[in-house]
């Protein structure tokens, strides 16, 4: 194993940073080198992310987003982890197992959202896992998302199927649509009618105005995002077109009266009908609403964490209360430059 260096990451040159994530984010390398104050939310707190570099080479990253959780009534500081990666010709040295070792001890309460394969990793080290939170998607134009058909024309065809789709999900009133860059007090106002839940056996992220200026308001692609308000019911949600599928990605929904939510989720529907998406994607804990998104293609999201604090760590086991799109950097992976 070669000499190694592991330092934070404003420590860090951005042409060092530029040449290691062209090698390892290549769909997004510009995005993240440009913004990758944004990404981590860098300066929110004293937690940075590590660089882990060999010969003023930079070979590896563990990212991280500070938040606050709410945790018995109590507010307690926690990071996301977030874009690890190892560059592939020093994969499988040690170098891994030591930068995750180096950025657990930066905080004592640690969250992410993984797949199977960093799962295994994060169990070496004593994360524990939970399922309940759920990946939900409803293929509005499912033409475009078989192969086969992908090269023809089916303009046609989709008109057809976005008419039916129109009949089966037919709305008397409409939703309200706002860009958030120009409506910012609407949305935190709206944010601040959400009460923390009196729940003894889940943590809840803390999502204050300060928070919500960094997620929406300074975000690079915030012309993307909008607000959908309806009646007592509103939702966050980014558009953008990936691998030519027009997306709606519902970053985060809340209801002052719980039985509407659906209803919610069927406006942004029909919605979406009528503005040409290809798919809506969203992120809920345990809730499918069933009428909206195909329970066949709905999937599991592994929720993994850990804490040094045995009571905070039974809490977290159980996942966090209110986990959306909007969370950790499941809905920002997705965006391509």
């Amino acid at each position: 194993m070669k000499k190694y260096k592991i330092n934070k990451i404003s420590e860090i040159k951005e042409e060092q940073l530029l040449d290691f994530y062209k090698k390892v984010y290549k769909n997004r390398y510009k995005n993240l080198t440009n913004n990758w104050r944004w990404w981590y939310r860098a300066g929110s707190s004293s937690y940075e992310s590590l660089i882990l570099s060999t010969e003023n080479k930079v070979i590896g990253q563990a990212g991280l987003l500070p938040i606050d959780l709410n945790i018995l009534g109590k507010k307690t500081s926690a990071i996301w982890f977030v874009d690890f990666a190892i560059l592939n010709e020093f994969q499988g040295k040690g170098y891994g197992k030591i930068l995750t070792k180096e950025w657990m001890n930066i905080c004592p309460n640690q969250i992410t959202f993984c797949n199977n394969l960093s799962l295994r990793v994060f169990k070496k080290f004593g994360w524990k896992n939970n399922l309940s939170t759920k990946r939900l998607a409803k293929p509005i134009n499912v033409l475009k998302f078989l192969p086969i058909l992908k090269k023809f024309d089916l303009k046609l065809s989709s008109s057809a199927l976005r008419y039916f789709n129109k009949r089966k999900f037919r709305q008397e009133s409409i939703i309200k649509v706002y860009k958030i860059d120009e409506n910012f007090k609407i949305i935190n106002d709206s944010f601040k009618i959400k009460k923390f839940e009196k729940n003894n056996n889940l943590a809840e992220i803390i999502r204050d105005e300060a928070w919500l200026h960094w997620r929406l308001m300074e975000c690079p692609y915030k012309k993307d995002i909008y607000f959908f308000e309806h009646k007592n019911n509103f939702a966050i949600v980014h558009i953008f077109v990936i691998e030519n599928i027009k997306r709606l990605n519902i970053l985060y929904t809340y209801s002052l009266d719980e039985p509407d939510e659906e209803e919610l989720f069927a406006k942004i529907t029909n919605w979406s009908l009528n503005n040409n998406i290809d798919l809506i994607w969203a992120v809920q804990r345990k809730k499918e609403f069933k009428k909206i998104f195909p329970k066949v293609i709905n999937k599991s999201i592994n929720f993994a964490s850990w804490s040094s604090n045995n009571k905070i760590s039974e809490i977290l086991q159980n996942g966090l209360l209110d986990s959306q799109g909007i969370d950790s950097d499941i809905d920002s992976n997705l965006y391509i430059e």
